[in-house]
């Protein structure tokens, strides 16, 4: 879509028989309004603050930004508005635009008026609902209109009184206990094993003939 550029009525909010056309290029991806330095100061209006914004290279200027009112086809809407500099853009944000309520047709190129929405008009609106879920006894408060979870409340940490708590520590020790004794025992019958094929490998060896090894001139 091309650049799209209209004239607007930029007032000061609190003497609004100051006001002057000012032609800008609506720019949907900027927040607040940005007009000329003289024709604000021209209108009265003043600085109230200095803030830091980012450009679309990542750059951050700081500029000066007050309050202007701005009319366009009869609405009527009150924003922030940027000082701008020397070398920057007049620009009209969407902060000026929503306040007019207004919105950019990019078929016609045009500014027209935008639709308008309200929750829950005209109706009360819906008691939240409690559940508890039935495997971990979690309770939640549920928004039924927007499907949404209001609140957890987890379940209750179990109470075990001393004497259960000194059964499960008992009975923890003794298992232990248990276990050490198994291999200790286990490495008991090892040794034993390995003790009695020792001595039956010795008393084999023990019985058998001692003969003289043969050499290799003995097979001549």
């Amino acid at each position: 879509m091309r650049l799209l550029r209209v004239t607007i009525a930029v007032g000061n909010p609190f003497h609004p028989e100051r006001e002057q056309g000012v032609e800008l290029l609506v720019d949907t991806g900027a927040n607040y309004s940005m007009v000329p330095s003289s024709v604000l100061g021209a209108l009265g209006i003043e600085p109230l603050e200095r803030e830091t914004f980012l450009l679309a290279n990542g750059e951050a200027i700081e500029r000066d930004v007050g309050l202007a009112w701005f009319v366009f086809d009869g609405r009527k809407g009150i924003s922030k508005v940027i000082f701008g500099g020397d070398g920057d853009t007049p620009v009209l944000g969407v902060v000026a635009l929503e306040e007019m309520g207004l919105e950019v047709d990019p078929f016609n190129r045009k500014l027209r008026p935008a639709k308008k929405y309200l929750l829950s008009a005209g109706r009360k609106a819906a008691e939240p609902i409690q559940v508890t879920c039935p495997h971990c006894n979690t309770k939640l408060e549920i928004d039924t209109e927007l499907a949404a979870v209001l609140s957890h409340e987890p379940p209750p940490a179990p109470k075990h009184d001393f004497d259960e708590q000194l059964k499960e520590v008992t009975e923890a020790e003794r298992k232990r206990d248990e276990v050490f004794r198994q291999q200790v025992d286990a490495q008991k019958e090892r040794a034993r094993l390995l003790e009695r094929k020792f001595e039956e490998s010795f008393k084999k060896t023990k019985d058998q003939p001692v003969t003289k090894p043969l050499r290799d001139f003995d097979l001549e």
